[in-house]
């Protein structure tokens, strides 16, 4: 495995930072039901995890009129907005690593500004973040490059510097057609078919080792996270 540097990491929400893909599933499938459309789970590993909601929505409901889909939309997201998710195992001793050497973090997500708001505020994570792109920040979302290489852009660091972790096919595609090098964090080990460097259940079995070096990178041993002192961040 080549070695790849990096100098920023860039983190999903849903199924990285929090615990939220039985949410998720859940709020489709019993809202979609109320309007007698059964979802499969190959539909749900397809067009849900890490894609849109408007996306998901037009592929799941293509024969309903705008208006009813808009309200449909707005009770998949009441749904989600205010469910109480724990973090993923590890990744809060991560992010405290990754911010004790300044290396800039962004969280780049299909969701919405309220609900990561209010997922942030619950687990005190309000500064973690240099920057956020959520959906409203782009046109083309997952699994298209735009969210990553505009979080690029607002770290002020090239794109093929950015360490990113997602745990769906349309994220890592989207993190790998930008440019930057993706870790997979989820149960599926295919998306290493869709060019995720690795796959690790979650951050625990992510291997860390700290280094005096003044990079970071990763390689076959796993994250070695340098010192990078000299960056300040943004308390």
């Amino acid at each position: 495995m080549m070695a790849h540097t990096f100098t920023a990491v860039c983190f999903d929400m849903d199924g990285v930072l929090i615990q939220s893909r039985e949410v998720i599933e859940h709020a489709w499938t019993s809202v979609a039901r109320e309007y007698g459309v059964e979802v499969s789970q190959n539909f749900i590993h397809e067009h849900i995890h890490g894609r849109p909601g408007e996306y998901t929505l037009q592929a799941l409901f293509p024969n309903f009129s705008q208006p009813t889909r808009s309200i449909i939309k707005k009770q998949v997201d009441a749904a989600e907005e205010v469910a109480v998710c724990l973090l993923v195992p590890g990744v809060a001793k991560l992010i405290s690593q990754l911010r004790e050497r300044s290396i800039p973090l962004a969280l780049v997500t299909s969701s919405w500004p309220a609900r990561i708001a209010y997922v942030l505020d619950h687990h005190g994570l309000e500064a973690t973040f240099e920057c956020i792109v959520s959906r409203e920040d782009v046109s083309n979302g997952k699994p298209a490059p735009d969210c990553y290489q505009l979080a690029a852009r607002k770290l002020n660091t090239p794109i093929n510097e950015c360490l990113v972790f997602e745990d769906s096919v349309s994220g890592v595609q989207s993190a790998v057609s930008s440019g930057a090098c993706c870790l997979g964090i989820s149960n599926d080990f295919s998306l290493s078919n869709y060019g995720a460097k690795a796959v690790y259940t979650d951050f625990n079995a992510l291997p860390i080792i700290e280094s005096l070096a003044p990079t970071s990178l990763f390689n076959e041993n796993g994250l070695i996270l340098g010192n990078h002192s000299s960056r300040s961040l943004t308390s």
